[in-house]
């Protein structure tokens, strides 16, 4: 059982909060970050020269009904040989069918491409268009998502045709409130000299609480598809490796409540971003107690119990039991990381709404 809470406050820690909240207030200020995102933002930024520079789309969906859901990645590399693409299908119990995309990303206006998979921004900060027809991995464990035999994996037909539309605005992830970052720098007894460490993982990030409607086609069987996902925009250095662990929660309660909890720990940094989206008007986290149950790996994630106080002054508590696990394996310069990505049912208030959990671990540190 991993467990994150808010410990209590003593006077000396009370105004080193203080003083760091006012210098980051200020600072934010002066740098003018954390400003609502403007039209522009969608769309492609100048890249760096850093090999780990990466301009990252991503959506996810879940229909409430029939409990299918996924989530698809383009990830923008120029300065490495390829683009990469990704689409996950999470088709009922253990079963997921996975698709990866190579080469170069074709861009025009408000269109993004690469092989067969689709993302058009239809009116931006607020519309987009998935679209994918092609043959997917069909496997029955999703657990065995890297052990199937090439030779004998079977391969099934999908077509997607997916419409989101915003349920909120655009939050951007340096629009956090300084006395909570000040709070858990405190705590966490942060070495200053990290905390560009954090720059290491997508200096600049964007999440939207979306509706969602459309067709998912599998084989010979068509499903309406009536839910709601949420899409991440983020441009800047992603190193893989950078991060100690990282926890990244998202789930909507229809249109009444959405959430989105991002836990980064890099070095001795230890800090929790994310919003409540409420009533359609975004909330920045204020303070987050998190326990999470894993399986006997350690690594596994199971069922998830958390509680989070908003800048709005309203706090919520949610669970959540995984219902199926995929785990994604990256291999960089000798360098191991399992990114658990998991479809999972979470509950508030006796309503049930269901959404990703993503957890990251190094293997090798």
């Amino acid at each position: 059982m991993e467990s994150v809470k808010v410990p209590e406050t003593g006077l000396v820690e009370k105004a080193k909060i203080m003083a760091l909240s006012s210098a980051i207030a200020v600072h934010k200020k002066l740098k003018r970050t954390g400003a609502p995102p403007v039209p522009q933002d969608e769309y492609l930024h100048v890249p760096s020269d850093e090999h780990h520079w990466n301009e990252s789309y991503y959506f996810n969906f879940t229909d409430p009904g029939s409990k299918i859901g996924g989530w698809t990645r383009i990830g923008i590399l120029p300065n490495q040989e390829s683009d990469i693409g990704a689409l996950m299908l999470y088709a009922g119990g253990s079963r997921v069918l996975a698709a990866g995309q190579g080469g170069r990303t074709t861009f025009s206006v408000g269109e993004f491409k690469i092989e067969q998979l689709e993302y058009h921004c239809l009116e931006p900060l607020k519309r987009w268009r998935l679209r994918f027809n092609g043959d997917m991995a069909d496997i029955d464990d999703s657990r065995n998502l890297f052990e199937v035999d090439p030779d004998n994996m079977k391969f099934t037909g999908v077509e997607l045709d997916l419409a989101l539309e915003g349920m909120s605005p655009c939050f951007d992830f340096k629009n956090t409130n300084p006395t909570a970052i000040a709070e858990m720098l405190v705590r966490a007894g942060t070495r200053f000299e990290d905390l560009r460490e954090v720059t290491r993982v997508s200096s600049e990030h964007n999440e939207q609480p979306m509706r969602i409607t459309g067709t998912i086609k599998i084989g010979d069987q068509e499903m309406e598809f009536q839910g709601s996902g949420q899409r991440d925009h983020s441009w800047g250095v992603r190193d893989w490796s950078a991060p100690r662990l990282w926890t990244w929660l998202t789930c909507q309660f229809g249109d009444e409540l959405a959430f989105n909890l991002s836990r980064v720990a890099i070095a001795s940094v230890d800090l929790f971003f994310g919003f409540v989206s409420r009533g359609g008007v975004n909330y920045p986290l204020r303070r987050v107690a998190l326990e999470t149950e894993f399986e006997s790996d350690g690594l596994t994630q199971k069922r998830l119990k958390f509680q989070i106080e908003d800048t709005g002054g309203k706090t919520i508590e949610i669970t959540g039991d995984v219902l199926t696990v995929a785990p994604l394996k990256l291999e960089a310069h000798g360098h191991k990381t399992l990114i658990n990505e998991a479809l999972t049912e979470y509950h508030f208030e006796g309503k049930t709404g269901y959404g990703i959990a993503e957890y990251l671990h190094q293997l090798d540190s």
